[in-house]
C-alpha cells in the first residue's frame, strides 16, 4: 500500500467520522512527511497544531509521535482509543508493529547521556550500555560532520535481548533474519539492535550501531530520497569511521566473493535489493551485495574525498537521480560508464581469491558450536569426526584428537574456524605453541569475527608475554562478545600490567556485572513509556 494512498484513507476517515476541517487533514499529511524524513522536531511542531477537540486527528498524531519517540505503551493507548472509535488502524497501516514492539520492549529500561539514549533489558546486557553510548556519541560527531548535518532529536537505540524480540519489533519476517543475518534496523527515527548475547559467539555490534545511525543521518539529509543501494553502500563503507578507521578494509570472505564476481561477472542486481537487503536469497548474496555497493562508494570517494558526501546528500535530497549523481561526482558521464570503471578498478585490487563461507546465523541458542561453523554445520559426516576429536581432547588425548580433526577437514571445502580453534588448543597442550600461534593467526585472518579464535590467540600471546598483541586480540573478542568472564579477567590483568587503570577498572566492572547477573549498586534507570 503506497504512503500517498494511506494518507488519503486517513484524511477521508477523519472527515467522515468528525467532519474534520482541511487544516487538520493538512497537519496530518505534513506530520507524516516530517516523520518520513526522519525529522522528529518538525513532526512535533506540526503535532502542536492539531486541535485536541478533533480526537481522531489528535490520537492519530499521538500514535505516530509516541511510536517514533519510543513511547510504546503510550502508542498502544492511542491505538486502542482509535480502535474504540471505529478506526481500523492495523488495516490502514499494515506492517507497522505497534503492539509487537510494545511487547518486545516490555521491561526494558533507559539510560540517557546528552543527545543519545540506550534502552536495554536489565541483567547481563547492562554490560553493553556504556560502550553503546560511546559509539552513539562518536557516531553523531563523525557522521553529522561528514554528511553535513544530523537529526536534532535525541537518538534512541533499543537493544533487544533476543532475536525473537528484535523480530517482533522490526516487522522483518523471521525467515529473512535467519537467511541473511539482518539483526539490526534503522526505522521510525529509531535504531533497533539485537544483543550480541543472542548469537552464541556475538558479532560486531558496535560497527552495526554506527551502520544503522548512518542510515538515519542519510535519510535525514536526503529527505529519505536515497535508494537502498546508496544507503547501504554509505553505511557499509563508513561504518568503521566512528572509531577512526577509514581504510575501507574488506575481510577475506568479502574479498573472495568480490573476486569471484569479478571473474564471472555475476553481481547482484540492484533491483533484487531495491526494497531491503533483508529479502535477498542468502547470507552469501547479501554479503556480495554489501561488498558491491560499499566499494562503489569507496571508488567514488577516491575522486571526491570525504567532502563529496555532503554534496551527495544535498543533490539527492534536492531530487537528483542517485546513480547519476554518484557517477557525476566520480567524474563520469553516466552510471553505466561509472559501473564499468568501478569493475576495472576492482580487477586491479589485490583481492583474496580463496572462497570462504559466511559464518552461519545461529540465534537464541538454537544450536551448538557446530551449527555456527560454515563447514561442519553443512557436513554431518565430517562433524562426526570432529565430535570424536572433542571427546578425545577433553580426556587429554590430544594427538589422537588431532587425527580425528584432520579427518573432519575437506580440502575441497572452506576451512572450518572451529577446527582451527580446536587444533590450536591441542598443539598448545602438546607444548607446540608456535604451531598453535600459526593456526590462530591464520584463523583471525580468515574469520576475524569468530570470537573463540580471537580469545585463544589473545590468551596465548598473553602467556608468552606479548602484552600489546594480546590486548589487541582480546579487545576484538570483547567487542564481539563481552559476556565471557575469562576475557574480562584477562583484559583487567593486562591493562593493569601496562598501567592503564581506567581501562582495567572498566573491565573489572564488566566482570562484576557478569558475576552478579547485571546488578549494580547505585544504578538509576527510567523505564520508557
Amino acid at each position: 500500500m503506497s504512503r500517498a494512498f494511506r494518507r488519503l484513507q486517513w484524511v477521508a476517515l477523519g472527515a467522515a467520522l468528525l467532519c474534520s476541517g482541511p487544516a487538520q487533514a493538512d497537519a496530518l499529511l505534513e506530520m507524516e512527511v516530517c516523520l518520513d524524513h526522519f525529522d522528529l522536531e518538525c513532526a512535533r511542531q506540526v503535532r502542536d497544531r492539531v486541535p485536541s477537540w478533533d480526537t481522531i486527528a489528535a490520537d492519530r498524531a499521538e500514535l505516530w509521535m509516541a511510536f517514533h519517540e519510543g513511547r510504546y505503551t503510550d502508542a498502544v493507548v492511542a491505538l486502542e482509543r482509535l480502535e474504540q472509535a471505529g478506526v481500523r488502524v492495523e488495516e490502514l497501516e499494515r506492517g507497522v508493529p505497534y503492539r509487537p514492539t510494545a511487547e518486545s520492549a516490555r521491561g526494558m529500561v533507559e539510560v540517557t547521556r546528552g543527545e543519545v539514549a540506550v534502552r536495554y533489558s536489565p541483567g547481563l546486557d547492562r554490560i553493553l550500555v556504556d560502550e553503546a553510548l560511546d559509539v552513539l556519541e562518536a557516531s553523531r560527531t563523525v557522521y553529522d560532520d561528514v554528511f553535513g548535518a544530523g537529526p536534532p532529536q535525541v537518538i534512541v537505540l533499543d537493544i533487544f535481548p533476543t532475536a525473537t524480540r528484535f523480530i517482533g519489533a522490526s516487522g522483518i519476517p523471521p525467515e529473512s533474519v535467519r537467511t541473511t543475518g539482518v539483526i539490526a534496523l534503522s526505522k521510525w527515527t529509531r535504531l533497533l539492535l539485537t544483543s550480541p548475547r543472542a548469537l552464541g559467539r556475538g558479532y560486531g555490534w558496535k560497527d552495526t550501531v554506527a551502520h544503522e545511525y548512518i542510515h538515519l543521518v542519510v535519510a535525514y539529509n536526503t529527505r529519505n530520497r536515497a535508494p537502498v543501494w546508496l544507503q547501504e553502500g554509505l553505511a557499509k563503507h563508513l561504518e568503521t569511521w566512528w572509531r577512526g578507521d577509514r581504510s575501507g578494509h574488506l575481510d577475506a570472505h568479502t574479498q573472495g566473493l568480490l573476486a569471484e564476481a569479478v571473474r564471472t561477472g555475476k553481481f547482484v542486481p540492484f533491483k533484487k535489493f531495491a526494497r531491503s537487503m533483508a529479502y535477498l536469497d542468502s547470507g552469501e548474496e547479501a554479503a556480495l551485495a554489501f561488498a558491491q555497493v560499499s566499494t562503489m562508494i569507496q571508488f567514488m570517494l577516491e575522486t571526491t574525498g570525504p567532502t563529496g558526501l555532503a554534496t551527495l546528500m544535498t543533490r539527492v535530497g534536492d531530487g537528483e537521480d542517485a546513480q547519476g549523481t554518484v557517477a557525476d561526482l566520480a567524474g563520469y558521464d553516466d552510471f553505466e560508464t561509472f559501473r564499468m570503471a568501478w569493475r576495472a578498478w576492482l580487477r586491479g585490487l589485490p583481492l583474496v581469491q580463496e572462497q570462504l563461507a559466511s559464518l552461519p546465523v545461529v540465534l537464541d541458542g538454537e544450536g551448538d558450536d557446530y551449527e555456527g561453523d560454515p563447514l561442519l554445520a553443512e557436513r554431518p559426516d565430517l562433524a562426526r569426526f570432529a565430535r570424536l576429536g572433542d571427546l578425545l581432547r577433553q580426556r587429554g588425548h590430544h594427538e589422537a584428537a588431532l587425527i580425528e580433526y584432520a579427518k573432519a577437514a575437506d580440502p575441497e571445502q572452506p576451512p572450518s574456524p572451529l577446527l582451527i580453534a580446536r587444533r590450536a588448543v591441542c598443539h598448545e597442550a602438546l607444548d607446540r605453541p608456535e604451531e598453535a600461534l600459526r593456526l590462530l593467526k591464520l584463523g583471525v585472518e580468515l574469520y576475524p569475527e569468530f570470537t573463540p579464535i580471537q580469545k585463544s590467540l589473545g590468551r596465548l600471546l598473553a602467556e608468552r608475554g606479548q602484552v600489546r598483541a594480546a590486548l589487541a586480540s582480546l579487545r576484538v573478542a570483547h567487542d564481539l562478545n563481552p559476556y565471557d568472564p575469562e576475557v574480562q579477567r584477562l583484559l583487567t590483568e593486562l591493562y593493569t600490567s601496562v598501567g592503564d587503570e581506567p581501562a582495567a577498572r572498566r573491565h573489572r566492572r564488566y566482570g562484576q556485572i557478569l558475576a552478579t547477573g547485571g546488578v549494580e549498586d547505585g544504578e538509576s534507570v527510567v523505564e520508557p513509556g
